[in-house]
């Protein structure tokens, strides 16, 4: 099988599969960011945002290995990365800010259901190097999250889920708040899968 260098299709998998347009989500589930996904009420705005974008990503096919697939672990950088969901950027040349130990705890109880959720403070942390090919140890995701803007009931957050070398995913979801707290409602922008 020949590999393409990541350039020369890159282009190929953005066309193919960009969405100019919010998309709605498959249908209602524990995917669609709703209820289930809230930390306990008092919790920070980025925290109940960040825990309904997360258990999208994770409970949909949206990482790119179906919708039934669990991570065992799921890694999660442990401050959000301006330009997160843009694939031509490497996460060391966004913008950093901080998730808070609160929100980074708010949201560890809000995904019991879906998984372990381990904050990290560097890729190099979870990151190894097989045969040229990096990856994630023991088979699992490390989540690099974009800011959540400071107002709004309505946002957009990045998302680059990367399990391995040719296994990461790019997008910006749109999150909503609404009665019964915030809910993904979809992605804007370009999406990208390599």
């Amino acid at each position: 099988m020949r590999i393409r260098p990541l350039a020369a299709v890159l282009p190929v998998l953005l066309a193919g599969v960009a969405a100019c347009a919010v998309t709605p989500p498959s249908g209602p589930g524990p995917g669609s960011g709703g209820p289930s996904a809230q930390p306990e009420p008092g919790v920070d705005r980025s925290a109940a945002v960040y825990s309904a974008v997360l258990r999208r990503y994770l409970t949909t096919s949206d990482h790119s290995y179906g919708d039934e697939h669990r991570f065992g672990t799921v890694y999660v950088l442990d401050h959000a990365v301006a330009g997160a969901a843009d694939p031509m950027r490497t996460t060391q040349s966004g913008q950093r800010e901080p998730i808070s130990p609160d929100s980074q705890h708010a949201i560890v109880q809000a995904l019991a259901d879906v998984g372990a959720v381990e904050f990290v403070a560097d890729r190099d942390e979870v990151v190894e190097n097989a045969n040229g090919c990096e990856r994630v140890r023991g088979e699992a995701v490390l989540v690099t999250l974009g800011p959540v803007p400071a107002q709004g009931d309505r946002v957009e957050v990045g998302v680059y889920g990367f399990m391995a070398c040719l296994a990461a995913t790019w997008m910006t979801y749109v999150a909503q708040r609404g009665s019964s707290g915030w809910e993904v409602k979809g992605t804007t922008g370009p999406v990208a899968i390599s």
